[in-house]
């Protein structure tokens, strides 16, 4: 019954209430249905272009090793037992992906496009949602088209390997801006936190990256947050303990929940993946934590730089040239877009409650400063250590940029004529540029596919009844992949006297000559990086073989023993 005092509504008053409600929750279910519909279009349209797009890049043993660990999964060797990877196992995040497309096509090296397609036709639209935000009407289009954009077209060659090829840093992406956004759109309830940590946990089973693109920046910014309500809420020089603290605990409680998940997900991660190495499950390998020397900065401040503008599709390096080269400049304008959102974010970083935003820039300055202080710039390749800059940096473009040029479009009365005339034409500027990346993706797409890293060599194998012998890691795995399983090339090492497995990405199984009989060695005729063996280094461990076959750019040497008994034990990095 209604309080004294109050009044009582009337039936149909009610009745028009309860009809207004129903509504509403009719055109929110209404507006679920056409944004989960027009996503899964997006996911296809760009997953059919973006396949064509990684065809244009070779199938390397990289990637051949994640599609042959998968196959094995497959087969029922969920652990991976006897298996030895690097220090990024992608074990949750793209191997049960490909495991999923190698049950539908079968094992080939075509199933690292279908994958590495299929993974960046989710980050793109994932990363304009994450953009979007609670925003609507015009505002959240122009967020979400911002984001999209920035990511729609990766450079042909170089960036296109490296963000939508092979399995690698950028595949963790897609988990991680999911994280963000159940994060964005959950209510601040005691299982948030919860979730959060166990997201947190998957990601990092398959990729320790997340230390520096999630845990860390996660906790920092909530950490932040939390001292910043506490001092707003309670006035703490001025009232005694006992009176403040109660009430400010509350105001911040779900902040340090955040922040604590966040810091647990990381050693929980490490239980749960010696937890699969004690029940026999695969082995994998430290991450590199050596510190960069003082006299590596500038070398590795240019490859930072150039790196960072490879991702987003401005590559300088070769030089490029004809559209090549007009796309790389084009492409700037995303680099410009992201640079100007990260400044506003940290401009307004401790007056702002958009915590996806604080994170995503505080993770782009741990990312990037890992990078610049680590061991691991060697090259230009080595960006791939910072892929996750990409999609932060476009999300954060979205959620900062999008705003503020809406809003300085519709505001006519706060700006002055010349100032609105220029955000007119800036927003006209970046329609042409939009147009102009979705024609450098279209020229992507219709380069010529290329064959995978050992391609031709599996069928002249497989022609000649050799169908299980050894090779460096640049020519094994790839080659195995390229004859779907039907030859093997399995993956050693030199050593100064003999030839051992490894040195990762193997599986100890393979090696064993009561299982197999291995009768040739591959090499190539100009020794290449990965692939380092001579004829001499083959003849120190195997003695002079039998026979030595030349074909196109590769020797064949052949035994009549079994290779295999005559390997050192695995020499794993």
């Amino acid at each position: 019954m209604p309080e004294a005092g109050q009044p009582v509504a009337s039936a149909p008053a009610q009745t028009a209430a309860m009809a207004a409600q129903t509504r509403r929750a009719a055109g929110r279910r209404l507006a679920w249905a056409w944004g989960t519909a027009l996503f899964a279009v997006a996911v296809i349209v760009l997953w059919i272009a973006y396949l064509h797009v990684s065809r244009t890049q070779r199938v390397e043993s990289d990637g051949a090793s994640n599609a042959l660990q998968a196959w094995d999964m497959l087969h029922g060797n969920l652990l991976l037992r006897g298996w030895t990877v690097t220090d990024v196992s992608f074990y949750t995040t793209e191997l049960p992906e490909y495991l999923i497309v190698e049950a539908i096509r079968g094992l080939n090296a075509d199933v690292l496009h279908v994958a590495a397609a299929l993974s960046y036709a989710l980050l793109v639209p994932l990363a304009a949602v994450l953009a979007k935000g609670r925003a609507t009407g015009r505002e959240a289009v122009v967020r979400m088209v911002i984001a999209a954009g920035i990511l729609v077209a990766p450079e042909p060659g170089a960036g296109v390997f490296i963000v939508l090829f092979q399995p690698d840093h950028i595949g963790t992406q897609v988990p991680m801006l999911l994280t963000w956004l159940v994060l964005d759109r959950a209510p601040r309830r005691w299982y948030t936190p919860v979730l959060m940590g166990i997201l947190l946990t998957w990601i990092g089973i398959a990729d320790k990256i997340v230390l520096l693109i999630g845990v860390l920046p996660l906790a920092l910014v909530c950490a932040a947050r939390a001292l910043r309500a506490w001092r707003q809420a309670m006035p703490w020089r001025d009232m005694p303990r006992q009176a403040w603290r109660p009430d400010a605990l509350r105001t911040v409680w779900f902040e340090i929940s955040l922040a604590v998940a966040a810091v647990l997900s990381y050693p929980v991660t490490e239980i749960v993946v010696k937890l699969i190495h004690a029940l026999g499950g695969y082995t994998v390998l430290p991450v590199g934590t050596g510190l960069a020397s003082p006299g590596q900065f500038p070398t590795h401040i240019r490859l930072a730089t150039d790196g960072i503008l490879g991702l987003y599709g401005a590559n300088f390096q070769g030089p490029p040239h004809g559209w090549d080269l007009a796309f790389a400049i084009l492409h700037l304008v995303g680099v410009a877009l992201a640079v100007w959102a990260l400044w506003l974010a940290f401009r307004r970083f401790f007056r702002a409650d958009d915590l996806i935003a604080q994170v995503l820039a505080v993770s782009i300055v741990l990312n990037v400063g890992a990078y610049l202080l680590s061991g691991k710039p060697s090259a230009y390749w080595s960006v791939r250590e910072m892929a996750g800059v990409l999609p932060a940096g476009a999300v954060l473009a979205g959620r900062l940029v999008g705003p503020l040029l809406v809003r300085n479009l519709t505001d006519h009365a706060r700006l002055g004529e010349r100032a609105r005339r220029l955000y007119t034409a800036l927003a006209a500027a970046l329609a042409i540029v939009l147009a102009g990346y979705l024609t450098a993706l279209g020229y992507a797409a219709s380069k010529p596919s290329v064959p995978g890293v050992g391609q031709d060599l599996a069928g002249w194998l497989s022609q000649h009844g050799l169908t299980y012998g050894l090779a460096e890691y640049g020519l094994a795995n790839s080659t195995t992949l390229a004859a779907g399983n039907n030859v093997a090339v399995r993956p050693v090492v030199t050593l100064p006297s003999r030839l051992a497995p490894g040195p990762h990405e193997f599986d100890a199984s393979w090696y064993d000559p009561r299982a197999h009989n291995a009768t040739f060695v591959v090499l190539l005729n100009s020794p290449a990086q990965l692939d380092y063996m001579t004829m001499a280094q083959a003849t120190v461990g195997f003695g002079p073989p039998a026979h030595v076959y030349h074909y196109k750019t590769y020797e064949i040497l052949t035994w009549n023993k079994n290779l295999l008994t005559e390997l050192g034990p695995p020499a794993p990095d």
